[in-house]
């Protein structure tokens, strides 16, 4: 008979609404699920404890890194003594997880959305013995999904200005010594702008070894890990520019997250400004929105639950491709969202009008994607592709 699992939640509210989605499709397939929240301390631990007193337990899994070293007093790892994998669902790049991810847990099976995250992980943590690709799944809005022409909001952008959070990445680039790094800053955005397709790490490597630089690979990680507030700049910027570019086509754009207000044209009367939202609501937005748009967090080959979760509330979903996407979404002959090249960005307008002046082409686009991202996207899904490749022993 198969054990149960276990699912940690409790810091993030976006992270609750996945765990929440993810251990009730395990149930679905039959499996005992067992939800440990961070945020009950001690108690939570106590649970723990039992739940190994008196069951099997055949894995944990959570995302970006939580609980991957709980430990009882005076007891080493909790997944290493007891041979319990752990399922780490990275949602972000890498880069952000160092101490962690040197640390991780033996047993650990690391799982990321973007397959240059992977390769990512295999160059710089080779002692991560199981890296694996697993693209975003999205979640649902348990109600009614409206009709096109029901819904109220034009165009919806649920995401935050990254920008503003880059700030409190910075490091003191004065006080590095080994290179001029305000000159590789200038440089490495500037390269991103001009050739988006490019990760971040690609960039800031090619950088170095123009400038002579070799390091090891511990070394190269190092900086690169230093320096991923170069990342936030550059998403941050084609986001911004995305909807921008819509406000100032005179097309109303409802914006949720940090930041938006606090830009120089945030007082353009089509700039909808509603604030910071839980994920649940985010889900609730997006089934009352005809268009949702996305703009990749510089995922060069993978994917972002904003797309997925906008094709689920039956909206037509706009976004800047990615490899994984255009080797997927976009190759399905019935088209399941529309696309647009961030080189060629001011063609985003044109593009979001048409949609907007069609309504017809608009509700295909939204059934197309509802049906694909159901066939293909779902925690469903994603459990299924858990227990076949690592719990089917």
């Amino acid at each position: 008979m198969s054990g149960s699992l276990l699912f940690i939640r409790g810091i993030y509210d976006t992270i609750d609404l996945f765990i929440e989605s993810f251990s009730e499709a395990f149930r679905q397939l039959g499996r005992t699920c067992h939800v440990l929240d961070v945020r009950h301390g001690g108690q939570a631990l106590l649970q723990l404890k039992g739940i190994l007193e008196e069951e099997t337990v055949d894995g944990v899994v959570t995302f970006n890194n939580i609980g991957y070293n709980l430990s009882f007093d005076g007891g080493g790892n909790i997944w290493e003594e007891t041979g319990i994998p752990y399922f780490n669902i990275l949602m972000d790049h890498p880069f952000h997880y160092a101490r962690p991810l040197e640390c991780a847990p033996s047993t650990s099976v690391v799982f990321c959305t973007d397959r240059n995250h992977t390769a990512f992980l295999r160059r710089f943590y080779p002692h991560l013995k199981q890296v694996d690709f697993m693209p975003h799944a999205g979640v649902e809005a348990k109600m009614r999904h409206p009709a096109m022409e029901e819904r109220t909001v034009d165009v919806l952008y649920a995401g935050g200005l990254s920008r503003f959070v880059a700030e409190g990445l910075v490091p003191d680039l004065g006080e590095i010594a080994q290179f001029d790094a305000f000159a590789l800053t200038q440089e490495v955005l500037s390269d991103l702008m001009r050739h988006p397709q490019k990760t971040t790490e690609s960039a800031i490597e090619e950088y170095l070894l123009a400038a002579g630089k070799r390091y090891t690979e511990r070394e190269l990680n190092h900086w690169i890990n230093e320096l991923r507030f170069i990342d936030s700049y550059a998403a941050s910027f084609f986001r911004e520019q995305s909807v921008r570019l819509l406000v100032e086509s005179g097309i109303p754009v409802t914006v949720f997250g940090g930041g938006w207000d606090q830009c120089e044209w945030a007082h353009n009367p089509n700039l909808i400004y509603g604030g910071k939202v839980l994920a649940p609501q985010v889900l609730e937005l997006m089934n009352h929105s005809k268009i949702v748009l996305n703009t990749m967090t510089w995922y060069k080959n993978g994917i972002h639950d904003r797309i997925i979760n906008g094709m689920l509330a039956k909206a037509a979903v706009v976004t800047d491709p990615s490899k994984y996407l255009q080797d997927s979404f976009l190759r399905e002959d019935k088209p399941c969202l529309a696309a647009f090249s961030l080189p060629q960005i001011q063609m985003l307008p044109d593009l979001v009008k048409e949609l907007l002046c069609h309504p017809a082409r608009m509700e295909e686009l939204a059934e197309n994607g509802y049906r694909y991202a159901q066939a293909h996207h779902t925690f469903l899904q994603r459990a299924e592709y858990i227990l076949n490749k690592y719990l089917s022993q």
